[in-house]
């Protein structure tokens, strides 16, 4: 990895590795900020954070008044020519610059796909706390083969309506669900767990999860 350079990168050009390379074929329409990894001037990675279309899920950490310090890891996906743990080293690169680029967030919320095979194993190496798993879920693939929510801009979509789209209904399994907690210092985060709503110290590890 000695070659690798992480940056910023717009957000047009991450969309477009993104569409292009993970399973997903989209993401969502204003991720914020975005990371490049690069290879000399190649780009081999791309990870987006983003607000987490759900209000629920940005208040579950610290309740409604400090929902905006909690970002979303939406997107990640590298390309198969990495060597090991080339994935937790990127992350870790990405949290420092987000840390600077988003100085107000203080936790960041991951979901592993169980559908698609993804337990979590990446984010336990970056040492994200385990703090369950969704419901099953039911989403949409469009006629693009872009997997899509229910709820797009903030308008749930019916069975009915993406039906009249062209779009099959697929269902999900459960995700597991990930957190990671950073203060500025170590009184900050010792007091950021403490207030956190999920017991992240005694949290366990799903049993899909190898730990």
């Amino acid at each position: 990895m000695e070659n690798y350079i992480v940056k910023r990168i717009d957000m047009t050009t991450a969309k477009e590795y993104i569409c292009k390379n993970h399973y997903t074929k989209g993401c969502h329409n204003a991720p914020n900020p975005c990371y490049g990894l690069f290879d000399k001037d190649t780009l081999i990675g791309v990870l987006m954070f983003a607000q987490p279309c759900s209000e629920n899920v940005r208040s579950s950490i610290w309740g409604k008044e400090y929902k905006n310090r909690v970002i979303e890891l939406h997107r990640l996906h590298i390309l198969d020519i990495t060597p090991r743990n080339t994935e937790s080293w990127f992350i870790s690169k990405c949290i420092k610059l987000l840390s600077i680029d988003k100085p107000e967030v203080r936790g960041i919320i991951s979901f592993a796909d169980s559908t698609e095979g993804h337990n979590g194993t990446i984010y336990q190496a970056s040492n994200f706390y385990y703090i369950g798993k969704t419901g099953k879920a039911i989403f949409y693939k469009d006629t693009t083969g872009r997997l899509r929510h229910p709820r797009q801009n903030s308008i749930n979509i019916s069975k009915e309506d993406a039906l009249s789209k062209g779009w099959s209904i697929v269902k999900r399994g459960a995700k597991n669900r990930y957190l990671y907690i950073f203060g500025r210092n170590k009184s900050e985060r010792k007091e950021l767990i403490r207030s956190c709503k999920y017991d992240v110290l005694h949290s366990k590890w799903c049993k899909d999860c190898g730990r």
